[in-house]
C-alpha cells in the first residue's frame, strides 16, 4: 500500500552577507514547501566510519562528518558558495573589542536535543571544555587531546585564555595573543557546541557507548561498526525540520562494492565511488555527475608532496630533484589525467583569493636539473647538460643514495617509487626501496623523534578549516610534531608568524601569496599535486553542496 504523502515545510539554506563595519553576517532563511517522497531516508555511502565522537579529539573526515551532522559551531560557512563566506551560525553577530578580545552575541530560542538552552553558559562551558583537554593551565591529570596543536599559538601558549558570560545571550572570548584565523578555528568541528547535560565535561566521549547531543539538524542515534551510523531528523531543529527523517551513514569499505551498492540504489550519496565507472555513472540519466574543479576552477584544499629530509638533504639538491621530477607523467599516466591538478605550493587554487596564480614552477627540465648540480659544483663538470634521458654518465655519477618510504597496498605509493628511481637515476641519485606496510609508516610519521628515518616519502595533509596557514603551520613549523620533512627555515617561520599577527585580510592575502614564490624557490617538498573534486549522487537530490573543502551537509539535500 502506498505510504501516505505529506506536506513538509523545507528549509533551503540562502545566505545574505551584509556589511556592518565589523564583520557581522546576517542569516536570512527562506524556505518553500515540497511534497515528500515515499522513501524518507537518505543513504549517504562511505568508506569509514567514525573514530572519535567526541569533537574536541576529532581529527579524521570520517569523524567529523558524523559529528557535523549532529552538532553546530558559532560559526560556520557558506558551502553552496564557490568562495566559501564564513557565515554566523549559532552566533547572533560578533565584533572585536581590540586585537585579543572578541565579543559574541548569541542567537536565542535554540535547543540542544535533549532539551537544554543554548545560551552564553552553555557556549562557555564548550569553550572551557576545549581548553580542559589541551591542558591548558598545564595542571590537568587528563589524556590531552590529539588536536591540541589547533588550539595553540606558536609560542606554544593556549589560543584562548577565558571565556566569560556577559548576561545570557553575550560571551567575551580573551586570547592570549593576536591569532588572525580565530574566527575560522570556531568553524572546524572541534569548536561545536555540546550540551552541557549529556555531555562529561571532564571525560570523552564513548565511541561505542556515548551519545553525541548538539543542536543540529540529526539526532545522532548509534553506530555499528562497519556496518553503519544511524541519525533521526529533530524536529524541533531551529532553522525548520530537515526533508529526511531519516539520515544512514551506509559503511562499504570496498570501493568496488561501494560503487555497486549505489548503482543498485542501495545508496543515494557515494564517496570515493570508482573513477573508472564516471562514464557509466554520466551515461545513467538517474545519476549526477558533478565535476566541480572542473567548472570552477576551484581543486581540493588537499596536498600530496613528495617530502624531502631538509636536513640530510640541501636546498641545491631539493631544487634540482624538484626541475627533474615528471609531473605531467604523475599527473597524465598515474591519475588518469582528471584526477588531479598540479601543485606549486601546499596552497590550492581552492583557497580562492590567497593563490598566486603567477607561481608556476618548477616544472620538469632535466637539462635545468642537471645544470644546477654542475654550477653547484655537486656534479662534475664534464657531465653534458642536456635533455638526455638515457644518458649513461648521469646514471653512473654517483651523486647521492636516498631511501623511499611508503605504504604496501597503495598503489600509488608503491609506483612512486619505480617513477622516483628512474628520475632521479637521470641525475646520478640512486633511490632504494623502503616499502613498509601502513602501520609502520604511520608510526614514524606520528614520531618527530624518527623523522631522520625518512629521506623521501610520499604523503598527503588537508587543512582543518579554511584558512592557508593552517596548512602551512603544522608542516613547515620547525617545533610542529608534523613537520616531517624537518623544514627550519627562519625566512619562513618569520612569514608563518606575519601571517597569524596580520588582520587586515588584503595585507595577509599579500603574505600567502608571497610565501607561494619563496615556497617555489625553496623547494622544501616536491609539491606534487591537489585531487580535483567530483560528487556522484542520485540525479533526484537537490541542494547538494559542492565545496573546496569536501564538506558533506545532509541538511539542505532534498528529494525531487
Amino acid at each position: 500500500m502506498e505510504m501516505e504523502k505529506k506536506n513538509l515545510a523545507i528549509i533551503i539554506l540562502a545566505v545574505v552577507l551584509a556589511a556592518s563595519g565589523v564583520g557581522n553576517v546576517i542569516l536570512a532563511l527562506p524556505y518553500f514547501e515540497l511534497e515528500a517522497p515515499d522513501v524518507i531516508a537518505l543513504k549517504f555511502g562511505t568508506a569509514a566510519g567514525p573514530r572519535d565522537l567526541d569533537p574536541v579529539n576529532s581529527w579524521d573526515s570520517a569523524s567529523n562528518d558524523v559529528i557535523e551532522q549532529v552538532t553546530e559551531c558559532l560559526f560556520s560557512y557558506n558551502f553552496s558558495k564557490v568562495d566559501l563566506p564564513r557565515i554566523n551560525l549559532l552566533a547572533q553577530s560578533y565584533w572585536w573589542e581590540n586585537s585579543v578580545t572578541l565579543q559574541v552575541e548569541l542567537r536565542q530560542g535554540i535547543r540542544f536535543h535533549d532539551g537544554t538552552s543554548f545560551n552564553a553558559a552553555a557556549a562557555k562551558w564548550n569553550l572551557d571544555r576545549i581548553n580542559y583537554f589541551i591542558n591548558a593551565t598545564g595542571t590537568e591529570p587528563v589524556p590531552v587531546a590529539q588536536t591540541e596543536s589547533l588550539w595553540r599559538l606558536p609560542n606554544g601558549e593556549p589560543i584562548i585564555n577565558n571565556t566569560a558570560t556577559v548576561g545570557d545571550y553575550n560571551i567575551t572570548i580573551t586570547l592570549n595573543g593576536v591569532f588572525a584565523p580565530f574566527l575560522d578555528l570556531l568553524c572546524y568541528a572541534n569548536a561545536v557546541m555540546l550540551s552541557p547535560t549529556s555531555t562529561p565535561a571532564t571525560d570523552w566521549i564513548d565511541l561505542t557507548t556515548g551519545d553525541l547531543v548538539g543542536t543540529g539538524p540529526f539526532m545522532y542515534d548509534y553506530f555499528t561498526p562497519d556496518i553503519e551510523v544511524r541519525f533521526t531528523r529533530f524536529d524541533n531543529y531551529w532553522r525548520g525540520p530537515a526533508y529526511f527523517e531519516t539520515l544512514i551513514f551506509v559503511i562499504i569499505e570496498d570501493a568496488t562494492a561501494r560503487s555497486n551498492a549505489f548503482l543498485t540504489k542501495e545508496i543515494d550519496y557515494i564517496s570515493g565511488a570508482l573513477t573508472s565507472l564516471y562514464d557509466i555513472f554520466e551515461a545513467n540519466p538517474d545519476i549526477t555527475v558533478k565535476r566541480f574543479t572542473e567548472e570552477t576552477g576551484r581543486a581540493s584544499l588537499v596536498y600530496q608532496y613528495l617530502g624531502l629530509n631538509n636536513i640530510k638533504i640541501n636546498k641545491t639538491m631539493r631544487q634540482a630533484m624538484a626541475w627533474a621530477f615528471p609531473y605531467d607523467y604523475m599527473l597524465e599516466e598515474m591519475l588518469e589525467g582528471y584526477l588531479a591538478i598540479r601543485a606549486y605550493s601546499p596552497i590550492s587554487p581552492g583557497y580562492g583569493a590567497v593563490y598566486n596564480e603567477s607561481v608556476n614552477y618548477p616544472n620538469y627540465d632535466l637539462a635545468h636539473a642537471r645544470k644546477i648540480l654542475v654550477d653547484a659544483g655537486i656534479a662534475p663538470d664534464t657531465l653534458p647538460v642536456n635533455n638526455d634521458t638515457t644518458d649513461a654518465a648521469w646514471k653512473a655519477a654517483g651523486i647521492d643514495t636516498y631511501s623511499y618510504t611508503g605504504n604496501i597496498g597503495n598503489a600509488f605509493r608503491e609506483d612512486m617509487l619505480v617513477v622516483v628511481k628512474d628520475a632521479y637515476s637521470q641525475i646520478g641519485i640512486t633511490v632504494t626501496n623502503n616499502l613498509m606496510i601502513w602501520d609502520d609508516f604511520l608510526a614514524i610519521l606520528l614520531d618527530p623523534s624518527r623523522y631522520d628515518e625518512l629521506e623521501l616519502y610520499f604523503i598527503g595533509w588537508a587543512p582543518d578549516y579554511l584558512d592557508p596557514w593552517n596548512m602551512l603551520d603544522p608542516l613547515f613549523n620547525p617545533v610542529s610534531s608534523s613537520n616531517s620533512a624537518q623544514v627550519d627555515d627562519p625566512y619562513l617561520t618569520d612569514l608563518m608568524i606575519q601571517m597569524v599577527e596580520e588582520t587586515d585580510p588584503d595585507t595577509r592575502n599579500d603574505l600567502f601569496k608571497h610565501a607561494q614564490w619563496y615556497f617555489a624557490e625553496s623547494t622544501f617538498h616536491i609539491y606534487a599535486y591537489h585531487p580535483t573534486i567530483t560528487a556522484v549522487h542520485a540525479a533526484n537530490l537537490k541542494g547538494v553542496t559542492y565545496n573546496a573543502m569536501g564538506t558533506w551537509q545532509a541538511y539542505p539535500i532534498y528529494r525531487e
